[in-house]
């Protein structure tokens, strides 16, 4: 898990999306002991109601607001979460499949849900959503939650999971579940019940999260090249890009980036 170089993509946390949308971001990179399990923390600020759009990127994040703590499962289509007070909203940013390292959880229980501490087996981790807002600050709200991570924190031998995240992401997305099962040595059906445990998603889905993550980050700066993207990753044509587009972030390409762009931008 540790030599993965993942890194999922939200295009509202890019500096045109946060303008778009009116809010304010502070992140930090984590610890050596955690890096690879923790992707990060963050906070972003709102002053006042706004959606807060999320992408399906694999990840696991947990945002603990001052109005309570949760988790969200794994998403398979885009959703506009609501920020409904002004505020200091902070959050845990996990990799794919790294809550086992803390948690003992089935995360195909929650998949397109949000849930709230009482799903944790660890009861005492919902006294952080107290504690944080005790903290004075970013940064000591980050040190507390680093130190209950390291507390709980229990270390996990390389396994052939870590082994299919570790071929998926060096495809970025672009390899069939039947040769991906054979390249880890086991069978289909054992492989999707290790990611529907770890990850809340069949290995099918979790690939072509993945692969549409990369089709994102590569759109981005130019929405209408999706033919070169489409070729690059291993789509059939155009066309399935965007259609996949449509069905997962519910938008074709060109749209889609509009939602996160500045009037700046725009201009």
């Amino acid at each position: 898990m540790k030599a993965v170089q993942y890194q999922p993509f939200q295009p509202l946390l890019t500096k045109s999306g946060l303008s778009s949308f009116g809010l304010s971001l502070m992140e930090s990179s984590v610890s050596p002991s955690l890096k690879g399990i923790v992707h990060s923390y963050l906070q972003v600020t709102t002053l006042k109601a706004t959606p807060y759009p999320m992408v399906p990127d694999a990840t696991q994040s947990v945002f603990i607001s001052p109005y309570g703590l949760n988790i969200g499962g794994a998403q398979t289509q885009a959703l506009d979460l609501q920020l409904m007070q002004p505020g200091e909203y902070f959050g845990i940013r996990f990799y794919p499949g790294a809550l086992r390292y803390f948690f003992d959880l089935n995360l195909s229980e929650i998949t397109n849900q949000f849930v709230d501490n009482q799903y944790f087996p660890c009861r005492n981790f919902g006294s952080l959503h107290h504690d944080i807002y005790q903290c004075d600050g970013f940064v000591e709200r980050k040190l507390l939650c680093e130190i209950w991570l390291l507390k709980h924190f229990k270390a996990i031998p390389a396994n052939l999971f870590d082994h299919a995240l570790t071929l998926i992401y060096q495809s970025s997305g672009n390899i069939r579940v039947k040769l991906l099962a054979e390249l880890v040595g086991c069978s289909v059906r054992h492989l999707n019940r290790l990611f529907s445990l770890h990850t809340g998603m069949s290995s099918k889905t979790f690939i072509q999260t993945i692969r549409l993550q990369q089709a994102c980050k590569q759109l981005l700066s130019s929405p209408s090249d999706t033919l070169d993207v489409a070729m690059d990753l291993g789509y059939f044509d155009q066309s399935h890009l965007i259609n996949d587009y449509k069905q997962r972030l519910l938008l074709p390409p060109s749209l889609f980036f509009k939602r996160f762009m500045s009037d700046f931008s725009n201009r």
